[in-house]
């Protein structure tokens, strides 16, 4: 096959295979997961793998000596720990 003809040819790209997860949750923190799904308007699983994304970015800060928070007015105002 001439080289113009196999440089067009298309690499078909498989999508990362997913794993799936069994979860249980206490009362109290699945009606957080809840309410935190109805307030942003995402579904369940949106909330915890955005709140795993931020876990994970805290947990990496943390590593190199760093804090996540939140900061009023240059002052901060409450310092997420991640044991």
């Amino acid at each position: 096959m001439p080289d113009s003809i196999r440089s067009r040819q298309s690499t078909v790209v498989e999508p990362p295979k997913k794993k799936r997860l069994n979860l249980d949750l206490s009362a109290e923190a699945y009606e957080l997961l809840q309410r935190l799904a109805d307030e942003s308007g995402k579904n369940m699983v949106e909330v915890l793998r955005t709140g795993l994304a931020l876990y994970g970015i805290a947990h990496d800060e943390r590593r190199k000596g760093r804090s996540l928070g939140f900061v009023v007015d240059e002052k901060v105002v409450k310092e997420i720990v991640i044991p």
